[in-house]
């Protein structure tokens, strides 16, 4: 346990108020007095100086009871910000947050796949700098980045040791980031936090146990037990990518055997190997190519052995941890209700136990609220750091 010092004692009380004021904005003095148990000279004291660094605002007179007028108080959201970079398939989407986890800017821009590392470095230099310049943002104000990656990060030495779509080798992309923008940043599996974006802001809020199933170019899941993330003793947790399903003769170097042959990469293979004209479709969705098109036998063939796999790691998946719930996303959010029917028939015939199978709601912006909310976690400190 820390020594109680002053200095200690006031930092606690600075965040126990601005705490307060982000849960519920709009309050006098005398409420936060009331809710915080603090003395008012300590409220005071305390609100004078959280005025002048800005951290809180003051938004409004109420009215008077009696005596003075309340003055209302508000946290400023926008005293520091985090940014969020989420790479989903061949995009790169850029995000700014306020201290609320509330996005402020949104954009994305493609990249060819399987790009070197280096080249994705650039881009999301390139990026974070024009997302900063679009809300005249300067990275002073910045408390942190976090990026969301496809791929196994090893936390010993943050090298990415796998990755469906970019060839990383032994960049390390936190160093070369940190350097280059001057900030903390911190990696993460993009579908780990698009699992910890859905407890938090969609579907899987007020449910403690939910496993999330994410088809793209690579596949992956996350895990929510007991209203807590878990990432496993190697942080590569829900990697179902790596599950035996499909041709195990036919695996690609850092690629596991399922997503090989059921990732988008791997269907869209089996496509070109059968020569099938599909321009007459426009669409950028594989499964809804794949369903436009199922009146051609072959592709029907594909789309129907495609959807059964892709039920059967969430039959795996459900056997072992017994969710309440499967949140669906990536290409499975595509589904007709022909392939769902089957999806969750498949399903419903072999797990001992059937749980709510729901769709996200929040597509990729899933994954930016998940980075804002880690972000948040790790990087508050400094917003709320006591100045002497």
């Amino acid at each position: 346990m820390k020594k109680s010092t002053p200095q200690l004692v006031k930092m606690m009380n600075r965040e126990l108020i601005i705490n307060e004021l982000r849960r519920n904005p709009k309050q006098s003095r005398a409420d936060l007095s009331k809710k915080t148990k603090l003395s008012k000279p300590t409220i005071s004291e305390i609100v004078r100086e959280l005025l002048d660094e800005e951290l809180i605002l003051e938004t409004g007179v109420g009215e008077s009871s009696g005596g003075k007028k309340p003055i209302y108080l508000k946290y400023n959201s926008r005293f520091n910000f985090v940014v969020s970079v989420l790479i989903e398939n061949d995009s790169i989407h850029f995000a700014l947050g306020d201290m609320s986890g509330e996005i402020l800017t949104l954009f994305k821009q493609k990249f060819i796949p399987h790009s070197d590392g280096t080249v994705i470095i650039d881009s999301i230099e390139e990026g974070v700098e024009r997302l900063l310049e679009l809300e005249k943002v300067t990275m002073d104000k910045v408390l942190g980045i976090v990026v969301g990656v496809s791929g196994i990060k090893m936390d010993s030495d943050d090298m990415i040791r796998s990755s469906p779509t970019i060839r990383w080798g032994n960049t390390n992309l936190r160093k070369e980031l940190s350097s280059r923008l001057k900030v903390d940043v911190i990696i993460e599996n993009d579908v780990n936090l698009m699992t910890i974006g859905e407890f938090y802001k969609g579907q899987g809020q007020n449910i403690a146990n939910f496993v999330y199933l994410f088809i793209g170019n690579g596949i992956g899941s996350g895990l929510f037990l007991n209203e807590k993330f878990y990432k496993g003793s190697h942080s590569a947790s829900g990697e179902v990518g790596f599950m035996m399903i499909g041709d195990e003769n036919n695996i690609k170097q850092e690629l596991g055997v399922f997503e090989t042959n059921y990732g988008l990469f791997g269907v869209s293979e089996r496509l070109r190997e059968l020569e099938v004209n599909l321009a007459t479709c426009e669409a950028d969705s594989l499964l809804h190519i794949l369903q436009y098109h199922q009146n051609d036998a072959r592709i029907k063939e594909i789309l129907e052995e495609t959807i059964d796999h892709w039920a059967k790691a969430a039959i795996n998946l459900i056997s072992i941890i017994d969710p309440q719930a499967v949140i669906l996303s990536g290409e499975l959010v595509n589904m007709n209700q022909t392939s769902l029917h089957a999806f969750k028939q498949k399903i419903e015939r072999f797990v001992p136990q059937m749980p709510e199978i729901k769709v996200t709601e929040l597509g990729s912006k899933a994954g930016i609220y998940g980075a804002f909310h880690l972000g948040l976690a790790e990087f508050h400190v400094a917003g709320f750091k006591y100045k002497k």
